[in-house]
């Protein structure tokens, strides 16, 4: 119990911090919160519900951006400077521009005064399609130096803020000033990602080919516009994005087709199958932070633990948030990610035994019940995040969850083929193409019933209730046996760390 009033306390007390952001708290509310540390020892509610917020307190404190004459944002005022630094993450290229974030090492200014030891990252907009640059390469950048703003609803700002940027370049000229250290790891694995982005293209045609990219590396460089619109209408869109869901029904695809296997064999060949995957991918963040909460939860299931899920998706979201607050306020895939997973510990349980006439090949069940589970966690959230309810996503939903583990093994198995034999790759792939194409057509089909989706908003209180009814249903559901005499099912323990 105290571990988990902690964690709440924690995440909850972070949450609202959001509108409280400070370097440095007042001093009298440090001073309450160790004289009720203090005081609570011999009442544990108050004892760790004060180290929850003391630690929620130092975390958002330490992280709070301050500008000054030494961060690159205090001469984003508008006009032209010039920038050098160094490309500090992988370069995000598109059809007609390329976007890359540059850790700045000096900035001179309009008057051409330089200034030296010059910290933050500026997000740079090339509009020019050559030459090409990569990560880790020292380059110069001239251009008008702004502050990001809203985009209509979109608070394009606090997006950035949780990737460190203060500070755009919308049109800037970029040149090379040196290359980059060529035997960095990241660069290695920058240029694998490209190599698997390619072999895709290579094996599908479009828009199969950048649908094929999203399920399996997160990218949505290549997918039509009026395809992506469609995803959305139909309630889809979560897929084409790697994540912690992604990567779950991989695992669970790898334990249903190695059930033949001894478990720590098959634990084995789990864990070397995702790390394989996360290294052909890129290794980009979000996908190592996937592929390593998918092997805590396969290490849970294996040591047998059965309360470890939800504790673990709880501690494993500290982490996360105590390193980077912001992704807590701002980062929607998080929010989803984490009311999915939780979804995923909580509810999956309870409709197992609605599921049982379901095919157990590949996987279907597991993952119609993963799918069912996060819907019913997270769509509220969505419909208050974006304003669009799809009323026609449970049902594409339920179409296309038997098909999207087939698609994302049928796919990443052709693709590590066909680096060894390109007509067997290519033969593996056609599976993928079919059931890919069974997807976006689900997708195009349902986007075009009358009513679809509807514009609509939720007010936070009716939010709040809907959570409130369901945390006391799941309550109910599971009265008859705790977490701590029932084990999860399989596509619950092996889901639970996605995050």
């Amino acid at each position: 119990m105290p571990q988990y009033i902690f964690l709440i306390s924690f995440l909850s007390s972070t949450l609202l911090l959001q509108w409280w952001q400070l370097p440095l708290y007042p001093l009298w509310i440090w001073l309450i919160l160790f004289e009720a540390i203090i005081l609570g020892r011999k009442h544990n509610p108050i004892l760790w519900t004060s180290i929850g917020l003391l630690t929620a307190l130092t975390c958002v404190a330490r992280t709070t951006h301050i500008t000054s004459p030494n961060t690159i944002d205090w001469y984003a005022q508008g006009e032209k400077v010039t920038i050098e630094g160094t490309i500090a993450d992988e370069p995000d290229r598109r059809p007609l521009q390329t976007k890359y974030t540059i850790k700045t090492k000096s900035v001179t200014d309009k008057f051409g005064t330089k200034y030296n030891g010059i910290q933050g990252n500026v997000l740079i907009t090339d509009q020019r399609q050559w030459p090409l640059f990569e990560y880790r390469d020292l380059v110069s950048v001239s251009g008008i130096l702004e502050k990001p703003e809203p985009i209509e609803t979109f608070q394009y700002d606090n997006y950035l803020s949780r990737f460190d940027i203060y500070s755009v370049m919308y049109r800037g000229s970029i040149s090379s000033e040196n290359t980059a250290n060529t035997q960095h790891i990241k660069r290695h694995l920058y240029a694998l990602k490209t190599s698997f982005e390619s072999q895709i293209n290579r094996l599908y045609p479009e828009p199969h080919a950048s649908f094929m990219a999203g399920l399996l590396t997160g990218s949505r460089k290549g997918i039509p516009e009026g395809l992506m619109q469609d995803f959305t209408t139909t309630g889809l869109t979560h897929i084409i994005a790697i994540s912690g869901y992604n990567i779950s029904i991989i695992i669970v695809i790898i334990h249903s087709m190695l059930f033949w296997m001894p478990p720590k064999l098959r634990y084995g060949s789990a864990v070397t199958c995702i790390i394989i995957f996360t290294i052909f991918v890129g290794a980009n963040a979000a996908v190592v932070r996937a592929a390593i909460m998918g092997i805590l939860g396969l290490t849970a299931l294996q040591v047998g633990r059965k309360t470890t899920a939800l504790l673990s998706v709880l501690w494993t979201a500290l982490f996360m948030v105590a390193w980077n607050p912001k992704i807590l306020w701002y980062d929607a895939g998080f929010q989803l990610s984490f009311l999915a997973v939780i979804g995923l510990i909580e509810i999956s349980p309870l409709l197992e035994k609605y599921m049982k006439r379901v095919p157990q090949t590949l996987a279907i069940r597991e993952s119609l019940t993963m799918t069912i589970a996060a819907q019913i966690a997270a769509t509220p959230f969505i419909i208050s995040m974006f304003g669009t309810l799809s009323l026609i996503a449970p049902l594409t939903n339920i179409m296309v969850a038997p098909a999207l583990p087939i698609a994302m093994l049928l796919g990443a198995t052709g693709i590590l083929i066909s680096y060894v034999s390109m007509p067997f790759g290519l033969l593996i792939s056609y599976g993928g193409w079919l059931t890919l194409e069974w997807i976006i057509a689900i997708a195009k089909i349902g986007a075009h019933i009358p009513g679809a989706s509807l514009n609509m908003h939720i007010p936070a209180i009716i939010l709040c209730g809907y959570y409130i009814i369901l945390i006391t249903t799941i309550r109910r559901g599971r009265s008859s046996s705790s977490l701590e005499s029932t084990e999860l099912p399989v596509s619950a323990q092996v889901s639970s760390l996605g995050v």
